[in-house]
């Protein structure tokens, strides 16, 4: 239990060192978002401690899925539902983000 505070640092950092090596690049606005531009269509990925947000426009998010894989223990939970109270689902080639959940539990 003596470093359990580093760990999130070291976790960080090597995560950082493995996207960056794939030639992602880390966005200057926010430190968890990184993206790639890969055949004219930008690879996103935003973290969140230990979770990561896959983003992609194509059938490369699964070369980037097992890219990750192959260097991190992963689990693949398929399409986002819900995340950190944000509710977001897919209709008719759009994305739509609500929290409506949150809303209705704070009133």
């Amino acid at each position: 239990m003596y470093n359990l505070k580093q760990i999130p640092c070291a976790w960080y950092t090597r995560i950082n060192s493995y996207l960056i090596g794939l030639g992602f690049t880390k966005s200057e606005v926010d430190a968890n978002l990184y993206h790639i531009l890969i055949v004219g269509k930008f690879c996103i990925i935003v973290l969140y401690v230990d979770d990561l947000i896959l983003t992609y426009d194509g059938q490369l998010i699964n070369s980037c899925k097992e890219d990750l894989a192959r260097e991190f223990e992963m689990k693949d939970m398929g399409l986002m539902h819900y995340f950190l109270g944000l509710e977001v689902w897919k209709g008719g080639g759009e994305l739509f983000v609500s929290q409506g959940k949150y809303g209705t539990k704070i009133l």
